[in-house]
């Protein structure tokens, strides 16, 4: 494992450390406790997709040559589904009910820092349990990158259905979330890596417009 390896697996806890400081000049002990814990709990949220790529490689659906639906299903099921529902299950269910979630905005920070969480272990097992392309390079710099714009999609669709009661907004989050974390995995097995850049430009700039809105919405106090 080279430095440029260790600074790429250094991203995502890194970003969450960022976070939770920048947090700690604004929040009490209580909400700067539960906010640091989404990203430790973040971390158990790639379990059932580690469960899913190990049958996955134990039904040989990593080796090429692959077909069109093979890559399909692997994207955006095993991964994307797996990957993105869970993430939704510990948002939705334990953290948006909270205090500690006052306004939209806040949402896409616990998301943020759910993703980050799960990036943090789903880079290092890539790494050391896939085959090609998941151990290239390229994924250990994008996949925090992906999983941060998700986080933000999934969260601005989280807090703004906590404040307006509606469960339509918490599945489009999870639907987005699902989507463009399956097209970047679809995108790896393609090696279609331009395609990756292009999609993911254009949606950091929906992220960063969804989460100038968000803080812009109607609500409480934010952290």
């Amino acid at each position: 494992m080279n430095l440029s390896t260790i600074i790429a697996f250094l991203i995502p806890p890194f970003i969450a450390l960022i976070l939770i400081l920048m947090a700690s000049r604004i929040l009490d002990k209580k909400h700067l406790a539960l906010f640091a814990s989404s990203y430790f709990f973040g971390i158990l949220t790639v379990i059932p997709m580690i469960a899913g790529l190990y049958l996955a490689l134990e039904n040989n659906l990593l080796k090429f040559p692959h077909s069109f639906t093979d890559i399909l299903l692997f994207s955006f099921i095993v991964v994307g589904f797996l990957a993105e529902f869970t993430k939704y299950l510990l948002l939705k269910h334990y953290f948006v009910p909270k205090d500690g979630i006052h306004k939209p905005f806040d949402g896409i920070l616990f998301s943020v820092m759910i993703s980050m969480g799960f990036a943090t272990v789903a880079n290092v097992y890539f790494f050391t349990a896939l085959p090609a392309p998941f151990n290239l390079p390229v994924v250990y710099y994008s996949l925090p990158v992906t999983n941060l714009i998700v986080g933000i999609m999934l969260g601005f669709f989280a807090g703004i259905g906590k404040f307006r009661k509606n469960r339509v907004d918490f599945w489009t989050g999870l639907g987005v979330a699902i989507f463009f974390q399956g097209f970047y995995i679809f995108g790896l097995l393609a090696a279609d890596y331009l395609l990756i850049a292009l999609v993911g430009t254009v949606t950091l700039i929906i992220a960063v417009l969804l989460s100038l809105r968000s803080l812009n919405s109607n609500a409480h106090q934010t952290i």
